[in-house]
C-alpha cells in the first residue's frame, strides 16, 4: 500500500505542486501541502480500494484507474488547495453550494448518502465515496456516448458528445504511469494477519520431597 501511496503522491505533486497558492485561506509551506496530499491519496485509496465497491475500470488494475480518475477529478475541481479541501473561506465552495475536494454539490442540504457539506469537508473519504457515487451515475447515465464523454453529466449536469470537460478529466487519468502494484496485490497488503494465539507459560513440576 505504501508503494500505491507514493505513487498517488507523485502523480498530485507533477499535477498541482503544493505550497504555490497565494489564496489567503490555501497557502501552506510545501512540506505541509505534501503531507496533506498523503492523507488525501490514502482516503482515495481506501475508496477506491474497497472490496465491497465495485471499480469504474475492470482490469488487473481497474482500482488504481478509478483512484486516478478521482485524483485527476479533484485536481480539475479544486487543485488540492488546502482551503477546498478544508472547507475554509467563502472561496472554497466554488458556486456557493459545492464541497470538498471534488466540488460535490450539496448546497445547505445533504448528498443521497445523507452527508451534509460539514460532513464531506471533515471526512475526506465521504468526499470520494460521494464522488465515486456521481462518478458511477454518470457513467450510466451516458453508456451510449464516447467513453471520453462518460464523465459529462457530472461536468455537465447531462450527457454531453464532445465534453472537453469530461475529456480533459478521463484523458489526465488514462496519462498517468502504470501503479505498480496490481489490485490484488494492494488487497492483499490490506488483510491483516490474524493475531497469535498467546502461549501459556510452562508450567513448574512440583517438589512432594
Amino acid at each position: 500500500m505504501d508503494a500505491l501511496i507514493a505513487w498517488a503522491v507523485g502523480i498530485m505533486v507533477t499535477w498541482a505542486p503544493p505550497g504555490t497558492s497565494l489564496i489567503k485561506d490555501a497557502i501552506e509551506t510545501p512540506e505541509a501541502g505534501r503531507a496533506r496530499y498523503h492523507e488525501i491519496a490514502s482516503a482515495a485509496a481506501k475508496v477506491a480500494y474497497d472490496p465491497e465497491s465495485k471499480p469504474l475500470f475492470g482490469g488487473p488494475r481497474g482500482r488504481a484507474e478509478t483512484m486516478a480518475l478521482l485524483l485527476s477529478i479533484a485536481y480539475y475541481e479544486s487543485g488540492y488547495r488546502r482551503d477546498v479541501d478544508l472547507g475554509l473561506g467563502k472561496l472554497s465552495r466554488g458556486s456557493g453550494v459545492d464541497s470538498c475536494l471534488l466540488q460535490v454539490r450539496v448546497g445547505a442540504g445533504k448528498t443521497r448518502e445523507g452527508w451534509s457539506h460539514e460532513d464531506l469537508v471533515g471526512d475526506r473519504e465521504k468526499c470520494f465515496r460521494a464522488g465515486l457515487a456521481l462518478i458511477r451515475k454518470s457513467f450510466g447515465a451516458c453508456r451510449k456516448q464516447d467513453a471520453r464523454d462518460r464523465l459529462s453529466a457530472y461536468t455537465r449536469g447531462r450527457c454531453v458528445v464532445n465534453d472537453k470537460h469530461s475529456r480533459a478529466r478521463i484523458g489526465r487519468a488514462l496519462k498517468v504511469p502504470r501503479a505498480p502494484m496490481t489490485d490484488e496485490q494492494v488487497l492483499a497488503s490490506m488483510v491483516k494477519p490474524a493475531p497469535a494465539a498467546p502461549q501459556s507459560a510452562p508450567s513448574a513440576a512440583g517438589n512432594d520431597s
